[in-house]
């Protein structure tokens, strides 16, 4: 066990020096390059930054995870990082020229096949929302590989205000991580701790004012992995439950306290879907209607807006792990509830100036018009 501490510490340290020192030479590439984002009336940066942060993220995370992780058959490793690499030279290409939508939709199915086919890491279980237990494996790969595509596009929605996605998907490695290691899922533990050193290391560059941005190639990766994590924390609880090995800190709804962990993106991207439905209006036309946006308009800096919503998080974890009980069909019901009714009060609350608008796009968004991504 003092072994395992170790290697989870050498994992972290290892990520996030290799992510601090790659960065700096990033953002110099980048400016000599002009491989930056330019500010408009749109964006709330100001000046150009580099939005390639996310080829430090990855160099970090994946030389780390090389070097302490262990690949064989059966934690699926290997397809893991088969796909990681495929987003993320999708989303590095995206950052660098413009894919088309389609093509970027295309990509992300290609992905996540690689995880559900051929890594097997799917959900074959509800707990039995909805009545439902088990699924057959055709709609399991279907459902999984839709699950994952959200998650990935959900993490890229809400990179738009400094920190904010990275201070989340930080939450969700730790979360998830610190469960791994808990019941013995080293590996997986490794995956989560790995990314979160290489995030924390970009965190000091994309403090406000941002020096760099993470752009596709950070967001789609992490989203990706924050959604490997989630399924296999499903998955692997059900495991630990069913063997009579689960201890002091039990699970018994998984699926809940997974959308609790992810609730910021999984919320938000929600929300904003619906109402541009609603409005009778594309889901991929993007607005400046997202709760970030919303925290900044109402006098918010990045910083702060940022701490509110991790405290959140926070929050959403600690009361379902407290009303697990209640079954996963009420925990998430009520986490909903929650989530819609302190989404309208703080809509509800007059801004003090004037909100700025245009409509932007969620950069990763299939079949969408893409504009340039408010940061």
């Amino acid at each position: 066990m003092h072994s395992d501490y170790i290697k989870l510490a050498s994992a972290l340290l290892t990520s996030f020096v290799l992510t601090y020192m790659f960065i700096p030479s990033i953002i110099k590439v980048a400016m000599i390059k002009h491989l930056y984002d330019s500010p408009n009336a749109r964006k709330s940066h100001q000046g150009v930054i580099p939005t390639l942060g996310g080829i430090g993220i990855f160099g970090g995370f994946m030389i780390s995870l090389c070097l302490f992780a262990k690949f064989h058959p059966a934690n699926g490793m290997r397809y893991i990082l088969a796909a990681m690499c495929f987003i993320f030279m999708l989303g590095a290409k995206d950052d660098i020229v413009e894919l088309v939508a389609n093509k970027k939709f295309i990509g992300q199915i290609f992905a996540a096949s690689i995880v559900v086919i051929l890594g097997d890491i799917r959900l074959t279980s509800l707990y039995g929302l909805f009545g439902i237990s088990y699924i057959s494996d055709p709609v399991s790969m279907a459902f999984s590989i839709v699950t994952i595509i959200f998650i990935i596009n959900a993490f890229n929605i809400i990179d738009g205000i400094n920190l904010l996605a990275g201070s989340i998907s930080i939450l969700m490695a730790f979360a998830f991580g610190a469960w791994f290691f808990y019941y013995g899922f080293f590996d997986y533990a490794i995956l989560a701790v790995a990314m979160s050193g290489a995030v924390l290391a970009f965190l000091k560059y994309n403090y406000t004012p941002a020096k760099i941005f993470m752009g596709d190639s950070g967001s789609l990766c992490i989203g990706l992995l924050a959604a490997v994590l989630a399924i296999q924390f499903i998955e692997q609880n059900e495991i630990v439950l069913r063997s009579g090995n689960a201890e002091d800190i039990q699970i018994i709804a998984a699926p809940a306290m997974a959308i609790a962990v992810l609730i910021i993106p999984i919320f938000d991207t929600l929300r904003v879907f619906t109402l541009r439905i609603l409005n009778k209006k594309s889901p991929f036309i993007a607005d400046r209607n997202h709760i970030h946006h919303r925290l900044i308009d109402l006098g918010l800096s990045h910083v702060k807006a940022t701490i509110v919503l991790i405290g959140v998080n926070f929050l959403f974890i600690g009361l379902t792990y407290f009303i697990q009980q209640w079954g996963n069909f009420y925990a998430i019901l009520t986490e909903l509830g929650l989530a819609t009714l302190l989404s309208i009060v703080l809509f509800s609350i007059p801004l003090n100036k004037k909100s700025k608008g245009g409509l932007k796009a969620d950069s990763s968004l299939p079949f969408q018009m893409k504009v340039d991504a408010v940061n």
